[in-house]
């Protein structure tokens, strides 16, 4: 005998009801939650270039005169360009070019933020002398002209890096709190680092406003930036365009690091090109040399014919020695008729 069983909705309802309370401090507590990881958490930018990649052709030059041969056509360059892109040789430019192995800092809300281009100073630092590494420098300002450096050492060694050769090696910093007054746009050196601190054109100084730059490893900071870079082609009807995207927390950088590749880029296949219009204008002159070589060589052989047989007018001769050659032919001729 097979039995129905019915599930009461409503009295379930009722009964779930009498936890409301339950409810209203769990969605509470979600909001609270979720409210202080979105403020807690840094925002993160997503921003993009094109580039469009053409082969430049010069009008005057034809098929069969032009002596550059682009064997890969457009989707040859377009593999090596993206390959190019993201090589580490083209990311040490950038990164030598823009110093981002400098960091500016300021104090956020919970922790210290990236400050690039939002800071009234820059840092020209010395790049023979060693920079300590990982360790925030705090850059308060005491008026419109002078500055206090003040940093805390735990132990007595610190690594730092010559930005000339990228070595890194282990000096030797004052343990504890270390605190030097400088004027704005004098050289400092410091057991731990050698800079100059300028001013920014246009910047407002504000006195005992705080700031921060630390120096990171270059080639940490070379593979943070190509493994970070991505490029596409743009379309399947457009693969002569390259999209570049980039992402991170400061909007300022991603921006001058993308502009930047795109200047580099452009800049390296300038010197490519130069590179193979000098090599082809050397083996030209080479050549040149070579065919002027053997006409000196052939001149000096005939200029020495003419001498040793006394022939001056070489064409004039040639027409005598052939009229008498013609006539000897002739007298042969006769003679062999009789």
């Amino acid at each position: 005998e097979s039995k129905r069983v019915s599930f009461d909705t409503r009295g379930f309802l009722f009964k779930a009801l009498k936890f409301w309370k339950l409810f209203v401090l769990c969605i509470g507590v979600g909001f609270v939650i979720a409210y202080s990881v979105n403020d807690r958490k840094q925002n993160v930018y997503k921003l993009s270039s094109l580039i469009s990649l053409e082969n430049e052709q010069n009008p005057i030059f034809g098929s069969s005169t032009n002596i550059s041969f682009n064997w890969g056509g457009v989707s040859g360059k377009v593999g090596k360009t993206m390959i190019s892109l993201v090589t580490r040789n083209h990311n040490e430019k950038i990164i030598d070019s823009l110093k981002f192995y400098l960091k500016y800092l300021k104090q956020g809300k919970y922790r210290k933020v990236d400050a690039y281009k939002n800071v009234p100073f820059v840092v020209e630092i010395d790049k023979s002398k060693p920079q300590v590494l990982g360790r925030p420098i705090g850059i308060r300002f005491l008026s419109a002209t002078q500055y206090e450096v003040f940093v805390n050492f735990q132990t007595g060694k610190a690594s730092a890096q010559n930005y000339s050769d990228k070595s890194i090696s282990i000096i030797s910093v004052p343990q504890g709190e270390f605190k030097k007054t400088a004027n704005i746009g004098e050289t400092i050196v410091l057991p731990f680092a050698s800079f100059t601190l300028n001013k920014v054109r246009g910047a407002t100084i504000v006195p005992d406003s705080e700031f921060y730059i630390q120096f990171l490893n270059f080639d940490g900071v070379v593979n943070s930036f190509k493994n970070s870079i991505s490029v596409q082609p743009y379309s399947k009807t457009s693969p002569s365009i390259l999209t570049l995207s980039l992402s991170g927390n400061n909007k300022a950088k991603i921006v001058d690091y993308l502009n930047t590749t795109t200047a580099i880029l452009s800049k390296t296949e300038l010197e490519r090109k130069n590179i193979y219009a000098t090599n082809t204008i050397k083996f030209i002159d080479s050549s040149l040399s070579a065919v002027n070589a053997d006409l000196e060589s052939v001149s000096k052989t005939m200029n020495a014919f003419r001498k040793q047989n006394k022939v001056f007018d070489l064409d004039e001769e040639l027409l005598q020695v052939s009229e008498r050659i013609r006539e000897l032919e002739l007298g042969i001729e006769a003679e062999q008729s009789k």
